[in-house]
């Protein structure tokens, strides 16, 4: 053969197999996704915090992400942990372990996407849920059901927003007595928490609804009458909390 001949067959042989015969030990390190490395970890005292974005991660490495942050803004978060990273772009950050209370929704979230809740503040949200709910189960059994509905979405992040324990207040009201004294009930929860006019106001209505019934031996639509007047301002004034 020819010796140019002989050296361009050489060629393309070497070229064909070099395009058809990849290392494995190269697929697997190109297939391999790059981690963050923690650089430093360290216990943090349990603190409350809201989501406001981002995403949080099953691990501090940071190669799988767990859950869209976004959806769950109104669920109080608890962490516990802190870690500083070394991202793969070569950028450290900090990111915080945090749980839900059901323990179903963990992982790791970058400290900037979370929003510190005033405990203080979340104990008396609470406090207020479980109040109105005391109230609305003292109602007659034929009344409590649409008052029960509406406390289905109320959580301690959105508990003062319209739709959420105001709108449930305005519902505790009806022609028994049972419903009238579950108005007052209601009301007595949060007497002396708004302004000096409002709280006045309250407690006229309050009173205005005691007299009711106390002159009335059996229902009566005038109970009613009186009951509503009163949710109705408390739940303006609940309202204005947030």
């Amino acid at each position: 053969m020819n010796k140019l001949l002989k050296v361009s067959a050489i060629t393309a042989l070497t070229f064909s197999l070099g395009a058809v015969i990849v290392p494995s030990t190269t697929l697997s390190a190109s297939a391999k996704k790059k981690s963050a490395k923690v650089i430093r970890s360290k216990k943090m005292k349990k603190t409350a915090y809201h989501a406001n974005g981002g995403y949080i991660y099953s691990s501090a490495k940071l190669t799988k992400k767990s859950h869209k942050a976004f959806n769950y803004l109104k669920t109080t978060f608890y962490a516990t942990k802190s870690v500083t990273v070394k991202k793969t772009n070569g950028k450290t950050a900090t990111y915080y372990y945090i749980k839900n209370s059901k323990g179903n929704v963990k992982g790791y979230i970058w400290k900037g996407n979370l929003k510190k809740v005033n405990t203080k503040a979340l104990a008396q949200r609470r406090a207020d849920i479980k109040h109105v709910l005391a109230a609305i189960r003292s109602m007659s059994t034929d009344d409590q059901g649409w008052a029960l509905d509406s406390m289905k979405y109320v959580t301690t992040s959105n508990t003062y927003d319209d739709s959420q324990l105001p709108y449930a207040i305005d519902q505790i009201h009806g022609e028994s007595i049972k419903d009238g004294q579950a108005a007052l009930q209601v009301n007595a929860s949060f007497k002396g928490r708004f302004s000096s006019t409002t709280n006045a106001k309250l407690a006229a209505f309050s009173d205005q609804l005691a007299d009711t019934i106390a002159s009335n031996t059996s229902d009566d639509y005038d109970i009613d009458e009186a009951a509503q007047t009163l949710v109705d301002a408390l739940q303006d004034a609940v309202s204005s909390l947030r």
